[in-house]
């Protein structure tokens, strides 16, 4: 894009360089044309007057050349000021995906570190239930033992009782 860009600039340039010459050789012209008419014997007017008649018609051709090229010059600097605008926004663009993919990656570490604390928690208070689930088996198994023991007291001390009433 660049290429091309600068040969227009390249090819302006010249052809303003050619209508600056046309627009010497014009005035030429026609300062010799006015002194051929001042003075007939210095030289023939009629071939001055073609050749200026010439350079008139190429300096007309080199402005209409120079206006297409001012206006393509022109198009080609808006168009390279939106592509400057273009590239800045596919910058911004690419540093902004860079900014969510990273904040994406940290909020992912920290849903992943919140998720093993709490696994980590699950798992202790299954052992506090398990461990307290153990206990209260050990207890209930002494209560039954000792309301075994209690019941085979109560007995012991029923038959005694009716001895004793017997007596």
């Amino acid at each position: 894009h660049l290429k091309v860009y600068h040969n227009m600039k390249d090819k302006y340039e010249s052809l303003m360089c050619e209508v600056h010459n046309l627009e010497s050789e014009k005035q030429a012209l026609a300062d010799q044309l006015e002194k051929a008419q001042v003075d007939p014997t210095k030289g023939c007017s009629q071939a001055i007057k073609k050749k200026l008649q010439k350079v008139e018609e190429g300096l007309a051709r080199a402005r209409s050349e120079t206006r297409k090229h001012q206006q393509m010059y022109r198009q080609a600097e808006q168009e390279a000021q939106k592509c400057k605008v273009l590239e800045r926004k596919i910058h911004d663009l690419k540093h902004n995906k860079v900014n969510l993919i990273k904040k994406q990656r940290e909020d992912a570490a920290k849903h992943k570190e919140f998720t093993n604390q709490k696994a980590r928690e699950i798992q202790a208070l299954k052992r506090r239930e398990k461990k307290a689930d153990k206990k209260i088996s050990k207890m209930e198994m002494e209560v039954q033992k000792f309301k075994s023991n209690l019941d085979r007291s109560r007995t012991h001390c029923d038959k005694l009782s009716d001895k004793l009433k017997q007596t």
